[in-house]
């Protein structure tokens, strides 16, 4: 019976007591004005009044009762027509569904639920988790917090949020449900109907179709040139040795290996078979690496890109390339893996040669050469704190765009110490006295037709001006550090060789492929002559045969050794920030040294800590130095490494990134200790990834 027709039977009950009550007053008054106003005795008119009371009220008992019946006759009749069709309705539904309370006691359930949870006799006091695997406390507290009334904005977006019913997964035996939640109130008392929807075949052929796709993978043998020079003799032999792994490999995964090119790949094999080779680490590198060449016995390694993204091969082929060009940027050796969730890594685990040639120098200065004339101006930007190196490139590049004929800015901070030190002589001249400007003119500057050429960096938040970066529609990155990621603009050319010692050795390769002699003005030459001494320790490090060739050229242009090595001397206070490093090293593992400061507030602290680090080095049985410094809410940590472990996947692991053998990162709002502590867990965790492959984080000789 409703509500509604219950409390009419109830009105309607109560309405003939209320009659007699009103009949009763009125015959008591009309007694009283008889009894008044006429010479009837009292006794009379009061029994004349008691037996018209009497009957009159009969009638009404009589009639109130009949009608009481038949309302109750018809709602009775309506309760049990309603409760036919309610329970004809719950077993006709074919999704399953149970009602529930808000502590998960189950109220009812429809024949269809009976049926997937085994027949039970009976639900009562029962809970929805004896039945399911299903988190209703979440699922109840998500169906409130929807259907309470909130703030609305207006948006696209809101409406969309408010209309989306959440689904959640729930398993019933043998198969996967997705349950959804809408609260019923009755009574006064809110219950929680749960819609159970059959999802377990198109989860199956959801899970085939994942595991089905093909991916795509580019593989190139990526040193075999650079051994040769060490080799006598032909290493064809290794190179078809290589290729019958690589055989094997895709063998063992379903694949398809085909050979476009000499000692280049390409790879197509179902997903399933990817998740193997990321347990493992992808131990086809080491099985490649146990290939030696020579009397020196020099690993061939190999370098793959892999990517599962997009809805058709031709996306994925794109992609896989990229991923490849990625993993070679990024030293070679390794495996990257390109996913919809982002970029993964894998090896990394050889130091990378100098892979570049004259031909591949001059191919990229006539690139150069031609973005640069079709441009209306030219934007050179280097990284924030700018270093010798970085200001060298960006007066290389300067110098090629005036050789060009074409109006160059040079974006940076102009108030820098390293800035004034090395640039002293360079403003003297005519052509430098307003080419140096800092982020916010370099903005104004930008137009349509501008260039930007960012140098020393490839990661844009570092930059000078980051903004400037992100709004720039042509860009070049000229960069010697390992690329961690892919760029969101692609560049209209990108030149990446994390082999080079400086961003300023590769400058000056384009410079001499582009310049005829005597153009490069002794002044440029020494600013990015500075530049190579900085990030070679003065010829100590990271040096190869490349790297002297360019040097010679620039001595050859009037680069001047003493008046570069001026701009090296460091300020007491520099030294003294320096020698804070020295009070508290600690050797980790036998082979590590960890040094903290807590700084001096200098902006020379981060130089300090990396010239700690580069001391440390010098230390017997140290293989790699950390040096850890506080510089207002973020600590800095400087890494630097002999060649014997990557000291870049360490920290790589922190957010970090760099070189082989020099690295750095940055932890913010991180106290000096928590800030070592995540190194330590790092460099942990790194070790015994190693150990559990069984692989080694030495170096291949150098050249």
């Amino acid at each position: 019976m409703s509500n509604k027709k219950f409390d009419f039977l109830n009105r309607l009950e109560e309405l003939p007591s209320r009659l007699y009550i009103i009949l009763g007053i009125i015959f008591m008054a009309i007694h009283t004005v008889i009894g008044t106003y006429t010479e009837i005795k009292p006794a009379t008119s009061g029994l004349l009044l008691i037996a018209l009371y009497i009957v009159i009220v009969g009638v009404i008992f009589f009639f109130s009762r009949r009608r009481m019946a038949i309302y109750k006759e018809e709602s009775r009749a309506a309760d049990e027509q309603n409760s036919g069709v309610i329970a004809a309705f719950r077993d006709s539904v074919d999704l399953p569904y149970a009602v529930i309370t808000n502590s998960g006691t189950v109220v009812t359930v429809n024949a269809a639920m009976k049926s997937v949870t085994g027949n039970k006799d009976t639900y009562f006091n029962l809970n929805i988790s004896s039945l399911c695997d299903l988190e209703y406390q979440k699922m109840i507290r998500d169906s409130e917090c929807a259907d309470e009334p909130t703030q609305s904005d207006g948006t696209e977006d809101d409406a969309q949020n408010r209309s989306e019913n959440k689904i959640y997964t729930a398993n019933i035996g043998s198969k996967k449900y997705n349950v959804s939640c809408h609260p019923v109130r009755s009574n006064g008392h809110t219950y929680y109907m749960l819609v159970f929807d059959d999802v377990t075949r198109l989860t199956e052929i959801t899970d085939l179709h994942f595991a089905e796709t093909p991916a795509v993978a580019y593989i190139v043998i990526d040193n075999l040139e650079e051994i040769a020079q060490y080799v006598k003799g032909s290493y064809r032999a290794e190179a078809n040795q290589v290729q019958n792994i690589l055989k094997d490999f895709a063998e063992n995964m379903d694949g398809v290996l085909r050979e476009y090119d000499r000692d280049k790949y390409m790879m197509i094999f179902d997903r399933k078979h990817l998740a193997a080779c990321i347990k493992n680490k992808f131990e086809i590198l080491d099985a490649v690496r146990q290939v030696r060449i020579g009397d020196d016995s020099l690993p061939v390694t190999v370098s793959m890109g892999i990517a599962i993204t997009g809805s058709t091969l031709a996306e994925r082929e794109h992609d896989a390339l990229a991923s490849l060009d990625l993993a070679l940027q990024r030293g070679g050796d390794q495996v990257v893996v390109k996913n919809e969730k982002g970029v993964n890594y894998f090896g990394g685990l050889t130091k990378s040669q100098q892979k570049r040639t004259r031909v591949h120098s001059r191919i990229i200065a006539n690139k150069l050469c031609s973005e640069i004339s079709n441009a209306t101006n030219v934007l050179v930007m280097g990284h924030s704190n700018p270093d010798f190196d970085s200001l060298g490139a960006c007066v290389g590049i300067a110098a090629l765009a005036m050789y060009v004929g074409v109006d160059v800015k040079i974006v940076t901070d102009t108030q820098s110490p390293n800035f004034l030190s090395c640039t002293e002589k360079l403003v003297e001249l005519e052509e430098y006295r307003n080419i140096f400007v800092d982020g916010v003119d370099g903005m104004d500057k930008y137009s349509y037709g501008t260039l930007l050429v960012v140098v020393d960096a490839n990661n844009f938040t570092i930059l000078e001006s980051p903004e400037l970066a992100q709004n720039a529609l042509r860009t070049v990155v000229i960069d010697h550090h390992i690329k961690k990621e892919e760029f969101k603009n692609e560049p209209v050319l990108s030149y990446i060789d994390p082999s080079a010692s400086s961003a300023s050795e590769l400058v000056s390769e384009i410079l001499e492929q582009s310049f005829p002699a005597g153009t490069l003005k002794k002044e440029e030459a020494t600013v990015l002559l500075a530049g190579i001494m900085v990030d070679t320790k003065n010829f100590t490090r990271t040096v190869g045969t490349r790297t002297f060739s360019a040097a010679l050229y620039l001595r050859g242009a009037g680069a001047n050794v003493e008046i570069a090595r001026t701009f090296f001397e460091e300020a007491f206070d520099d030294y003294r920030s320096e020698a804070l490093f020295g009070a508290g090293v600690e050797i980790y593992r036998g082979e590590l040294a960890i040094t903290t400061s807590e700084g001096t507030g200098s902006a020379h602290d981060r130089v300090a800590a990396a010239k700690a680090a580069d001391k440390l080095l010098t230390v017997k049985q140290v293989n790699a130095a950390f040096a850890l410094v506080k510089v207002g809410e973020t600590v800095h940590i400087s890494a630097r490494s002999n060649g014997k472990i990557n000291v870049q996947l360490i920290l790589e692991r922190i957010g970090g990134g760099g070189h082989f053998d020099v690295a750095g990162a940055s932890v913010a709002d991180r106290s000096l200790e928590e800030a070592k502590a995540l190194l330590i867990e790092a460099i942990d965790n790194n070790f015994e990834q190693l150990a559990q492959s069984g692989k080694k984080s030495v170096a291949t000789p150098k050249e």
